[in-house]
């Protein structure tokens, strides 16, 4: 095989240093953990005698992922159809916290009826928006109405009262005769988009912190972005190299001894969350699917880590991102620090550098790794993200 064929069999990674990156995430990253899950099959087989093997080898599917991402027709009409999903989403909320919708018109449809047809419409372009998202791989727009759906969940017991419950999937039924027996005002203040306490104001933050730039085939068009999750994330490698390596922990002392570097870790680690955070914040507002698979995926790592990160101090908040407690960390083990930390490290290794490959080239692409290194090609993001909630 040529060096060109080699270079194009991985992507459109730099020569030999790109080549060099995916044997060390084959040999050390989830694609170690697929290996290791081949061929154990395989050696299965062999003890057992049968003469069956698996129909497509996983390497296969790693290697034409990533020469040919790809997303399926069903995410790519999700994509294209969840911006308009939102929009109607958000004009039924629009709906409920308009004076007008709560006042009885001149052409004889009393304010009742209107409240009533407006809490269906709610209910209706709630769970479209709700589907449609679960189909979707666009992290801005998904990980908000995840968001909504959150700040539903906290206020199923206020929406009961007016004949509204949520089903087991996340979406929403109106029960109308529930509702033909309550006040209005009951509903007018629970929408109320003054009150920042509210479920409508609650719901309303959600959807506006949608990227107006999200064009109609539900991508996010910006160059800012791009960048911002390149740089970050090439920084945020940089950081987890750091950490998981033996190098950093020890230093010596005034007397030549070897002693825990505990300074240099917090500051490593500190540089890390902020890297790690601003790597989040502009990876979620991308449209390129193989960025947002990935991170979930990181996401979801860092979620089962957040015990043994809490033990040196690290705090995981409800968004995925990271802080730390100085003063937990002061008072952690050595061994501790260094066990939690490159452990938690080299586990989001691959994912990280996964992000930067795919926010550097901007491949589109479904398929990705979950957080025990199995191989998928769809990925249910705010299944994921509300299940954390």
């Amino acid at each position: 095989m040529s060096w060109m064929d080699s270079n194009s069999l991985f992507g459109n990674t730099s020569g030999l240093a790109g080549m060099l990156g995916d044997y060390s995430a084959i040999r050390s990253g989830s694609y170690g953990k697929l290996m290791k899950s081949y061929y154990g099959e395989q050696s299965s087989s062999i003890s057992r005698g049968s003469s069956s093997s698996r129909s497509k080898n996983v390497l296969d599917e790693i290697i034409e992922e990533r020469r040919n991402p790809k997303e399926s027709k069903e995410v790519s009409a999700a994509n294209s159809k969840l911006s308009t999903s939102v929009s109607t989403f958000k004009n039924a909320l629009g709906t409920l916290q308009s004076e007008n919708t709560y006042k009885d018109t001149e052409n004889g449809l009393d304010a009742r009826s209107k409240v009533e047809n407006a809490l269906k419409s709610y209910v209706s372009a709630y769970n479209d928006a709700v589907t449609t998202a679960k189909k979707s791989t666009n992290m801005n727009m998904t990980s908000n109405v995840a968001g909504a759906m959150g700040a539903t969940k906290e206020s199923v017991e206020a929406l009961g009262e007016l004949g509204i419950t949520m089903n087991h999937d996340g979406t929403l039924a109106f029960d109308v005769k529930k509702f033909k027996t309550i006040e209005l005002s009951t509903v007018k203040d629970a929408f109320d988009g003054n009150a920042a306490l509210s479920y409508g104001s609650k719901i309303a933050s959600r959807l506006n912190r949608i990227a107006d730039s999200a064009t109609s085939s539900g991508k996010i068009d910006s160059s800012s972005t791009t960048v911002a999750t390149v740089s970050n994330s090439k920084s945020l490698m940089e950081s987890i190299e750091s950490l998981k390596g033996n190098d950093l922990y020890t230093t010596k002392n005034n007397a030549g001894d070897a002693v825990f570097n505990r300074d240099g870790v917090k500051a490593e680690l500190g540089k890390f969350i902020e890297f790690y955070n601003k790597t989040i914040e502009a990876a979620k507002k991308s449209g390129v699917s193989g960025v947002n698979s990935n991170l979930t995926t990181l996401l979801q790592k860092t979620a089962q880590y957040t015990k043994s990160l809490a033990e040196v101090g690290v705090t995981v908040t409800s968004e995925g991102k990271l802080s730390l407690n100085k003063s937990v960390f002061d008072n952690a083990a050595d061994d501790k620090i260094k066990t939690n930390l490159t452990s938690y490290t080299s586990s989001i290794e691959t994912n990280a550098r996964l992000v930067n490959y795919y926010s550097t080239t901007q491949n589109n692409s479904t398929s990705g790794y979950s957080a025990t290194g199995s191989y998928t090609n769809t990925s249910d993001i705010v299944s994921q993200l509300y299940g954390q909630i």
